[in-house]
């Protein structure tokens, strides 16, 4: 890193820019370290390799890099301007397409299903020569398991449909983005559950519908957007926490827990 700095400098200089002790300093510019450490050392994607998107913002794009996981460096040198930058990395189990190329949201159309993402955002003070970004990257998914207590027996019985108005979020505070959410579920996860991720919630409207595989009639739907916020959902949790739901066909009630929570709440299903 230093000898880049050096060659750097010296580019500088021939170019007439001084950035010698006795110069004006103004026009060198910032040496950013991008650390990984972190982040790879927490395994977000349980060994199932994934990808690291980095991106700084001054306010727009000034430098962007995709690498997989394994092929990260421990820190990453990149030459900025000075000023207060945004860093932005998105850790993905695939890669997303013209991810941050227009900006900082992650969005959704209907009929696709948030993925497993992980997203470290941070104001960087890049005024001085030096300045370093560690990379902590956040959940901002959370997952649903659904089950029937009958080992997936009724719930085979049925496609999921999952609705809401939250299609994605911005990278740049985390903050729920507004628009359709849709997502048709049809198998099990070979456990005998389903499994839906959904993204950031802003409001309780999110429903689940379930509809009948033979003639493609709505059976159940339920307000689960409204029971989730009442089992304690966080629409500003740095981390978003997944959900277990555990669907009584038979009585028609479902009953919600947080996750690595032991108290359940009980509701009921709508016709």
């Amino acid at each position: 890193m230093v000898m880049k700095r050096i060659i750097y400098g010296c580019l500088l200089l021939v170019a007439g820019f001084g950035c010698s002790v006795r110069e004006d300093r103004l026009p060198c510019p910032c040496y950013l370290d991008i650390d990984y450490r972190d982040a790879l050392a927490a395994d977000l994607l349980d060994g199932r390799g994934g990808s690291v998107d980095v991106s700084v913002f001054a306010p727009h794009p000034v430098w962007a890099e995709r690498r997989r996981a394994e092929d990260c460096p421990d820190v990453e040198e990149i030459v900025v301007d000075k000023g207060r930058l945004r860093v932005v990395a998105l850790v993905h189990d695939r890669p997303l397409r013209d991810f941050l190329s227009a900006g900082t949201q992650v969005l959704y159309e209907a009929g696709n299903q948030i993925d497993s993402l992980f997203v470290h955002t941070e104001a960087v003070d890049c005024s001085g020569e030096e300045a370093r970004s560690v990379l902590r990257p956040h959940k901002q998914f959370s997952t649903l398991f659904i089950s029937d207590g009958e080992d997936g027996a009724l719930c085979r019985q049925y496609n999921l449909v999952v609705r809401g108005t939250t299609c994605g979020f911005d990278a740049a505070d985390f903050s729920a983005v507004d628009g359709a959410y849709l997502y048709t579920v049809q198998e099990d996860d070979g456990a005998g559950r389903i499994q839906v991720r959904i993204p950031r919630q802003r409001r309780d409207d999110l429903t689940l519908e379930f509809w009948d595989k033979d003639d493609h009639l709505k059976r159940f739907s339920s307000p689960v957007g409204l029971y989730l916020f009442a089992a304690g959902y966080d629409p500003y949790a740095t981390d978003l926490p997944d959900f277990e739901l555990r669907i009584d066909f038979r009585q028609a009630l479902l009953y919600i827990r947080v996750s690595d929570w032991e108290q359940e709440q009980v509701f009921a299903l709508y016709d």
